[in-house]
């Protein structure tokens, strides 16, 4: 079984001889991933799309593989783990797509566009909180702060609860495998009992925001663990990939990378070419068949390499440069299929206007020291920074 390291700093840097090496083994090739383990992985666009949008095939629950159910399958996570486990990632077919209709509206574009104001409102909030005379981290400063606060206010979770939120959370972002996962359990756990306590709370007084609809809309029949879980989801998920765009795109933009009118052809450019959420969560494959010349078996763990799909010299000219003028851009940065990402159209505005009101303050924005080479976090999954330090100049 071959074995490439998926976060490794120099894959995360370039990671263009690795994604080639493992598409000349194949569309699928075996390989093995913490925590994940032995699976396959697919290494072009037309792969990862197939398998993506295959439900007659391919299962996000194992326990529709022939397996046991999702809650059970991660055994050596304690008990309190189960209700985040069965979530709105690892469902399918009518489980999937009842709790998605209890929340797509509240994420569609026109939702979304009539945040921007407030999302904008945020973003000048943390940028008077720079300070120019000093270096700043972008990672921790601004692209983490900025999308915790819009998430948390979609959700409708109370302001002085956000800081304990974060904080609870900081550990999660970090795991690199079981041990690191471990380590993490303290978070999740203080996390999810915040979320629990919220809840609780909400029930017995409805507020603005999407968790009050969740609980008190009587169209709504989710449970208290299923409303748990997707709060949780959309507060980790709905947070994570922005920050990641965010910073990535700061380094391009220092790096050279031009970023004018139309700022969001720009975004989707570096959301395809970063590729922050490098794959997804394992499919389990329901039958044994035959797909891309390998057998796969009925259990076996098939992950949708999205960076490897973005990366595709097949799909994409000069696909290892950035080019934000590309067009067309059928990127699948955020996932394809019917798991495609719930708040792609949140990601982007954020995204877009985090950049547009720091680069309007700061034109001359610049990496310190100048030629430092990029500090990704190791997280496997993600390509990221860990750290961003810039000077803000006008």
């Amino acid at each position: 079984m071959a074995s490439f390291k998926l976060n490794d700093p120099e894959f995360l840097h370039n990671p263009t001889k690795t994604l080639t090496n493992m598409r000349a083994a194949g569309a699928l090739v075996r390989t093995k991933i913490p925590i994940i383990g032995a699976c396959w992985a697919t290494t072009t666009d037309a792969a990862a799309r197939e398998i993506l949008k295959d439900e007659a095939l391919f299962a996000r629950n194992p326990a529709n593989a022939g397996g046991k159910d999702i809650s059970r399958y991660y055994w050596f996570l304690p008990r309190f783990m189960h209700p985040l486990t069965r979530n709105i990632l690892s469902l399918d077919a009518d489980e999937h797509k009842r709790i998605h209709a209890a929340v797509d509206h509240h994420f569609s574009r026109v939702v979304i566009d009539a945040l921007r104001p407030d999302i904008t409102q945020i973003a000048d909030h943390y940028l008077d909180q720079l300070d120019p005379s000093k270096p700043v981290d972008i990672v921790e400063d601004y692209a983490r702060l900025l999308p915790l606060d819009v998430i948390s206010a979609l959700l409708g979770i109370k302001p002085e609860l956000r800081e304990k939120l974060a904080r609870a959370i900081v550990p999660i972002s970090k795991p690199t495998g079981v041990l690191a996962l471990l380590v993490a359990l303290p978070g999740l756990y203080k996390t999810q009992k915040l979320l629990r306590m919220e809840i609780k709370t909400i029930k017995g007084t409805a507020r603005d925001g999407l968790l009050s609809t969740l609980i008190h809309d009587p169209s709504n029949d989710l449970s208290d663990d299923e409303i748990l879980s997707l709060a949780f989801v959309l507060f980790i998920a709905g947070h994570e990939t922005t920050l990641h765009l965010i910073s990535d795109a700061v380094y391009a933009i220092t790096q050279g990378a031009e970023f004018s009118d139309p700022t969001s052809r720009a975004i989707e450019e570096f959301m395809r070419f970063f590729s922050p959420v490098m794959m997804t969560k394992p499919l389990f494959v329901r039958e044994t068949h035959e797909r891309f010349g390998q057998t796969l078996a009925k259990g076996d763990k098939v992950i949708a390499q999205l960076i490897a799909a973005n990366h595709d010299p097949d799909r994409f000219e000069n696909a290892h440069n950035t080019d934000t003028a590309r067009r067309p851009n059928a990127h699948i940065g955020f996932g394809f299929g019917p798991h495609v990402c719930l708040g792609m159209h949140l990601a982007r505005a954020e995204a877009q206007i985090a950049l547009e009101r720091l680069f309007a303050r700061y034109p001359n924005l610049e990496r310190t020291p100048k030629n430092a080479p990029p500090a990704y976090s190791q997280r496997y999954g993600f390509r990221g920074m860990k750290a961003l330090k810039v000077r803000l100049k006008p």
